[in-house]
């Protein structure tokens, strides 16, 4: 079996080396040429798997090292029968970490009392559920905003103008998805960027698109008392 793998994706050959040939590509070079004989793909969330890439191709599974599937064409793979699989929960401690130490660069930055402020956290997933669980843990005040949880769960979520009304934090963990009941794409665009407290602090560590990178820029032109940190940003 050939496999067509991203060169990123760490610790290729322990796990897969044992099933076949693996091709190691950058994964923005990953195109149909390349998978010509390829009956597995592995990739990250920079390569796009939809049917311009697998149509006609030997392809019949694809994985991805990512907790998102906003890169695949679900269904597509399923309406050809080709397998997939992503990896909830892969990388939320570290994603955890990253926050945490946003948080401590901007506190010393500004002189704040990080124990002070109030913090909303914007889907409750591997990353945000994690990330709820150390702030209580800490004693800190924190605003959960997960529609899809409070709809099967109940409890004490509170709605997304909630979280920018009351919230000098916020930190965000959806999915990227722009269609349903509750798309994430631009979910803060500009209205909603124009309404965040004084002195607030955005943390993007989710998707690029949940932010509308236009509007922030502009409303980041007018407001030098906003703080944001941009672990991913849009087209990236």
């Amino acid at each position: 079996m050939r496999i067509v793998a991203d060169e990123n994706i760490p610790l290729l050959d322990e796990f897969f080396a044992g099933f076949g040939e693996i091709c190691r590509l950058p994964g923005r070079a990953i195109d149909r040429a390349a998978l010509s004989d390829a009956e597995l793909l592995l990739v990250r969330s920079v390569t796009q798997v939809d049917r311009g890439l697998l149509d006609g191709s030997q392809v019949r599974f694809v994985g991805t090292c990512t907790i998102g599937t906003d890169h695949l064409d679900l269904d597509y793979l399923q309406h050809a029968g080709i397998g997939w699989a992503s990896a909830p929960g892969c990388n939320a401690r570290g994603v955890v970490d990253y926050v945490l130490g946003s948080l401590l660069l901007l506190a010393e930055e500004q002189g704040a009392a990080l124990p002070a402020r109030t913090y909303g956290v914007v889907g409750a997933g591997q990353v945000g559920g994690r990330l709820v669980e150390v702030l209580r843990g800490l004693g800190w005040s924190v605003r959960v905003c997960d529609p899809l949880r409070q709809a099967a769960e109940g409890g004490d979520f509170v709605s997304l103008e909630e979280v920018i009304a009351e919230c000098d934090v916020i930190s965000l963990h959806t999915p990227l998805e722009r269609d349903g009941a509750h798309p994430s794409h631009h979910l803060f665009d500009a209205a909603r960027l124009a309404r965040l407290k004084p002195g607030a602090w955005l943390i993007n560590a989710s998707r690029g698109a949940v932010v509308d990178n236009a509007a922030l820029r502009e409303v980041l032109m007018r407001r030098a008392d906003l703080r944001v940190v941009l672990d991913v940003w849009e087209g990236e």
